[in-house]
């Protein structure tokens, strides 16, 4: 037999197998060709490391096809170590067969003795590729199995959570190969400085904090980010990890498992999450990894939802995606009232107060015939104007400061068990004080006792202090101060506005769908559903009041 040109394929699946597979193959392949006195070309020797042999979308593989079926090609023979390294799936394996028989190349299996050159190969190819695309299957299974099992028993089942660390479970009567402690689980353990970072996070979106904002300032101030994955370079905060993390219920003491499963793509061969039924998740209760408060994570979820109700496709109204976190305070909100497009800024946006909005749609088409244009600065002017004498109405303001009133006697009557404990111990105290007392009168002093009754006085004057701030009999003159403050401050309801325009855009995008201007000789008249209250029904300008203590107290905590 003539010397025969060799190339050689190795694969390993994962990053957690041994590298040193690799080297195994191709050791075992060039001691086959030795035998055979064939020759190993080393530059046509092709490996591909933590890929699964699912996917044919391989870089060595594909590379090794291309030399292989190349018109004028050096190849001979491709010696692989078995089928299961070659692929996965029976419909590649004989897809390659077929195309490197047609290319005059032979395929031999060392370990299992098979060459495409024998009339039995292509039956012997594809019993070893049932075998094979079996095995994966059943190794998904019983993987998988075996996950539901740890999720169940309260471990953590892998992956990486800012704000924990995964700490290891030994099982201290029970020891590996190597003599050591064997580990029967990972559980989950807070880090305090990530939780902080992530209460922080929750606490700015809560507010009205934009994703986009948030990713930005904490790069700005060099808060330590959650470590970049496999192929990034520098980590740093992003808008898409953060959205996750306000998505995470573990951050409320909710373990969620099974809730996506991976696919992969056949055109690409990446593998894609997809969302299991609900029927099919494990949840369990972790109130040990809670993080967040109910009371923040329940605002950051109706904050999420109502953002993704404003962006949804189909909607008539509201911001589109790139409005909601522009500088301008009414961009997004802007309607034309002849065509329905948004109005935008056509023309002077690097100006301060000369930027001009209009319709786009005749700007940019000549579709509309609304040719009129308005300053913005005029525009901002005119509908805070409205808003001002809208918000300053006396009725308004008055409903505004009793729902406001209600809720804090609420708060303070859910108060009243703790403060009736409170009370008990300030009488317990009192006594223990006296009783220190009289002993110390009746000459028995002690620096002991001294330190004793110092400290039941500061516990004392610490509770007498708690109970006097929540005492309701200073209520209603704590109340007229705020009345004074919040009337001060909405006189000047423009600076509230601009203080902060992503969070005034938020909480704006909850009352208003959409303004519009319709051209009326040389101005525009402007209209709209400027529901400020909240939904419609009786009472002040048959708007909901209930609904305006939202925005009522917006303004004046900004």
């Amino acid at each position: 037999m003539s010397q025969l040109r060799c190339a050689i394929y190795a694969r390993y699946s994962t990053d957690k197998q041994n590298p040193l597979s690799i080297d195994d193959q191709i050791r075992k392949c060039r001691e086959f060709a030795d035998r055979n006195g064939w020759e190993v070309l080393d530059r046509h020797i092709y490996s591909d490391e933590a890929i699964s042999g699912a996917t044919e979308h391989r870089s060595g593989l594909k590379t090794l096809l291309a030399a292989a079926t190349a018109s004028a090609h050096s190849l001979d023979v491709i010696l692989v170590d078995d089928t299961s390294r070659l692929s996965r799936k029976l419909a590649d394996s004989l897809r390659i067969f077929e195309q490197l028989r047609f290319s005059g190349v032979r395929l031999i299996f060392v370990s299992q003795g098979i060459d495409t050159d024998s009339e039995q190969a292509e039956v012997l190819l594809a019993t070893h590729g049932i075998v094979d695309n079996l095995y994966i299957k059943e190794l998904a299974k019983k993987t998988h199995r075996g996950v539901e099992g740890r999720a169940l028993q309260g471990f953590h089942t892998g992956g990486r959570c800012f704000g924990y660390c995964s700490v290891p479970i030994e099982d201290p009567t029970r020891t590996d190969s190597y003599g050591r402690p064997q580990i029967v689980g990972v559980k989950l353990e807070i880090h305090p400085e990530q939780a902080a970072i992530v209460q922080r996070i929750f606490a700015d979106y809560a507010a009205g904090d934009s994703i986009k904002a948030i990713a930005k300032r904490l790069n700005a101030e060099g808060v330590t980010s959650p470590a970049p994955y496999r192929g990034q370079s520098h980590p740093s905060w992003a808008p898409s990890a953060l959205s996750v993390m306000l998505h995470n219920e573990r951050y409320c003491g909710i373990a969620v498992w099974n809730k996506t499963r991976k696919v992969r793509d056949p055109g690409t061969g990446r593998r894609v999450q997809r969302l299991r039924p609900r029927t099919e998740w494990t949840v369990v209760e972790a109130p040990h990894l809670r993080i967040v408060s109910a009371e923040v994570w329940q605002a950051v979820a109706n904050r999420l939802a109502s953002v993704s109700a404003t962006f949804s496709s189909g909607l008539a109204a509201g911001l589109c995606s790139r409005s909601y976190t522009a500088r301008y305070l009414f961009s997004g909100f802007l309607k034309c009232g002849l065509c329905g497009s948004n109005v935008v800024l056509i023309s002077g946006r690097g100006g301060a107060g000369w930027a001009k909005y209009g319709c786009p749609l005749h700007q940019n088409r000549g579709m509309c015939a609304n040719a009129l244009v308005i300053r913005r600065d005029r525009l901002e002017r005119e509908l805070i104007s409205g808003l001002q004498r809208e918000v300053l109405r006396e009725d308004v303001a008055a409903f505004a400061l009793e729902e406001f009133k209600r809720q804090l006697r609420e708060r303070l009557d859910d108060t009243r068990s703790h403060l009736t404990l409170m009370r008990d111990k300030r009488e317990k105290l009192k006594k223990e004080i006296a009783n220190l007392a009289l002993v110390i009168a009746e000459g028995h002093k002690s620096a002991a006792l001294l330190e004793e009754l110092g400290n039941r006085e500061k516990e004392l004057d610490h509770i007498s202090e708690e109970l006097l701030a929540a005492d309701g009999r200073g209520l209603d003159a704590r109340l007229r101060e705020i009345e004074a403050f919040v009337q001060k401050r909405l006189q000047d309801i423009r600076g509230l506005l601009f203080a902060d325009v992503p969070r005034a855009k938020a909480e704006l995008s909850k009352h208003c769908t959409a303004i519009t201007l319709t051209p009326e000789g040389s101005t525009f008249r402007i209209t709209g559903d400027w529901n400020l209250l909240g939904g419609r029904s009786d009472g002040a300008g048959g708007q909901n009041r209930t609904g305006y203590a939202r925005l009522f107290r917006a303004a004046l905590y900004q």
